[in-house]
C-alpha cells in the first residue's frame, strides 16, 4: 500500500499551508490573550497586596488607639455600688433586722466613696478601713464594732466584714 501523493497537488498543498498558518495564528492570538490576561492580573494581585498591606497598617494604628483608650478608660473607672457581707453573721445569731440596720450603719460611713475615682478609693484603703473599724454601731440596745476581713476593690466595692462586740 502506497501513501497518495498529496503534496504533488496544488489544492492540498493550499490547504496544508491553510492549516499551518490558521495553528500559527491562532498560537500568537492564545499568546496574546494569555499575556494580556496574565498581566492585568499580576497588577490586580499587586494592587490588593498593597491594599492589604495597607489595611494591616490600619488595623495595627486601631488595634494601639482601642488599647490607649482602654487604658484611659479603665484609669477612670468609678465605684459603682458598695456591697457588704458579714463573715460571722451566724456564729453571732443575730436577726436579719439588726444586720440590716448594721449593714445600712456600715455603708452609710463609706457612702461617699459612690462615682469615685477607683485609683483614689485605692489609696484610700486604709481611710475605709479606719472610717469602718473605728466606729462603735449601736443596733437596739447592743453596741458592736466591725472588722473588715477582706476588701474588693473595682467597679462594685465588696467588703467582708466581722461582727465584733466591743470588749473583744
Amino acid at each position: 500500500m502506497r501513501i497518495p501523493p498529496y503534496y504533488r497537488r496544488p489544492g492540498w498543498q493550499r490547504f496544508f499551508a491553510g492549516v499551518f498558518i490558521g495553528v500559527l495564528g491562532g498560537w500568537a492570538f492564545f499568546l496574546f490573550q494569555f499575556g494580556a490576561v496574565h498581566e492585568e492580573l499580576v497588577v490586580e494581585i499587586n494592587k490588593q497586596k498593597l491594599q492589604i498591606e495597607h489595611q494591616k497598617e490600619q488595623i495595627e494604628i486601631l488595634r494601639s488607639e482601642e488599647k490607649k483608650r482602654n487604658e484611659e478608660n479603665e484609669k477612670k473607672l468609678t465605684v459603682q455600688e458598695i456591697k457588704i457581707q458579714f463573715a460571722n453573721e451566724k456564729e453571732m445569731r443575730l436577726n436579719e433586722l439588726a444586720l440590716f440596720e448594721l449593714k445600712q450603719q456600715a455603708e452609710e460611713e463609706i457612702n461617699f466613696l459612690k462615682n469615685k475615682n477607683i485609683e483614689s478609693v485605692v489609696d484610700g484603703k486604709d481611710l475605709i478601713r479606719k472610717a469602718i473599724e473605728n466606729k462603735t454601731y449601736e443596733v437596739g440596745d447592743n453596741e458592736w464594732n466591725l472588722v473588715i476581713k477582706e476588701m474588693y476593690i473595682y467597679t462594685n466595692l465588696e467588703l467582708v466584714i466581722a461582727i465584733r462586740t466591743p470588749g473583744s
